[in-house]
């Protein structure tokens, strides 16, 4: 999945002896000039991301009008609050809570002629205080929690203070998908034009999920249609959708082939607009390798628990029980690791004092 600055990450105060204070201005200027190349080069990458673009206008284009009130939290560069200005609504907002963004904003809303046109405003969306309603509110605050429960409670914060009754909450939807997949360049093959093996390094890797850039999707073969695993429904939920034992099954006909498990998300922006993270630049897919099980065809099992530190996935063939299953984890990986280093002859030298 895609990677967004995350509006609860940049908490500002200083701890010491379990005391607050506020920073410094070394330390708030330090702070600013840290987060400058991320957010550009992000930045840049959602809005060279052409399918995602079109798409979010064209909700937008839908439903904005000159008796529109307009709210765009987690903002970004402004984009979206410009395009609602240009499209003529009667009152639109700009909320982002990374500081070197707000001039950002301003300069671009300058740039179109709609710089008196847009109220920004700086901070959480959980602590800002606007006053009336909105018929319109975009936001993308995903992250790589994007159905993790900080999230959930923004959009319900967001939804419960500002919707108007009746208003378009975008995106509405969010659905993770997956699908069993070829993968013509695996974590495998490595090392690439080296004449030595390097098995522990990739058996390793498997436990780990991987995020595919736009380029490398070239090499990825859907096996079969994908299927849902989880959705959230920002214009109704109230809570974190589980996340545990999620599942789908396929019937291949190819199955020796099927060496990943692909998953991404399936946006619904309105009842009409829909996106796959698929062919979208911003949005990374994720891949979760394995082992490809010696059977021409039969069902195959796909079965995980989301959690960013925890989580574990296996994929099993239940039409022929003689096959293993192949289970993997973060915690697999961890735990080989550590006893495979307590058993490895080495010398150690420990840091000076």
């Amino acid at each position: 999945m895609q990677k967004r600055v995350d509006q609860n990450k940049n908490k500002k105060e200083k701890t010491v002896d379990h005391v607050h204070r506020k920073p410094t201005k070394k330390e708030r200027d330090d702070h600013f000039a840290a987060h400058i190349p991320g957010v550009l080069n992000y930045h840049a990458l959602m809005l060279s991301d052409g399918l995602r673009n079109r798409l979010l206008y064209k909700a937008i284009k839908q439903n904005v009008n000159s008796e529109t009130n307009f709210l765009d939290v987690g903002a970004g560069a402004g984009v979206w609050a410009i395009l609602a200005a240009k499209l003529g609504a009667k009152r639109v907002v700009a909320v982002e809570i990374e500081e070197c963004l707000i001039p950002i904003i301003y300069k671009h809303a300058q740039e179109n002629g709609v710089a008196d046109r847009i109220e920004i405003v700086h901070g959480n969306s959980n602590d800002v205080k606007l006053k009336g309603r909105f018929d319109v509110i975009v936001s993308e605050l995903f992250g790589g929690d994007a159905l993790g429960e900080g999230t959930v409670k923004s959009f319900v914060d967001i939804r419960n203070r500002f919707l108007a009754p009746g208003g378009v909450l975008i995106p509405q939807k969010l659905t993770l998908m997956a699908a069993p997949v070829f993968l013509a360049k695996g974590t495998r093959e490595i090392p690439n034009g080296l004449p030595l093996s390097t098995n522990c390094l990739g058996s390793l890797r498997l436990n780990y999920s991987r995020h595919l850039s736009l380029g490398e999707r070239a090499d990825v073969t859907l096996l079969a249609e994908p299927k849902p695993l989880v959705q959230l429904d920002f214009r109704n939920a109230s809570e974190q959708p589980k996340l545990e034992n999620l599942t789908a099954t396929w019937k291949l006909n190819n199955l020796k082939k099927a060496n990943a498990i692909i998953t991404f998300t399936h946006s619904t922006f309105t009842d009409s607009i829909e996106m796959d993270s698929l062919g979208s630049q911003s949005w990374q897919p994720s891949v979760e390798e394995f082992t490809p099980f010696n059977v021409k065809k039969g069902e195959l099992m796909y079965r995980a628990t989301m959690d960013p530190k925890q989580g574990n996935w296996s994929v099993t063939v239940p039409s022929d029980p003689s096959l293993k299953p192949q289970n993997y984890s973060q915690v697999f990986a961890f735990t080989r690791l550590r006893m495979a280093q307590k058993m490895t002859p080495h010398r150690k030298f420990s840091p000076k004092p």
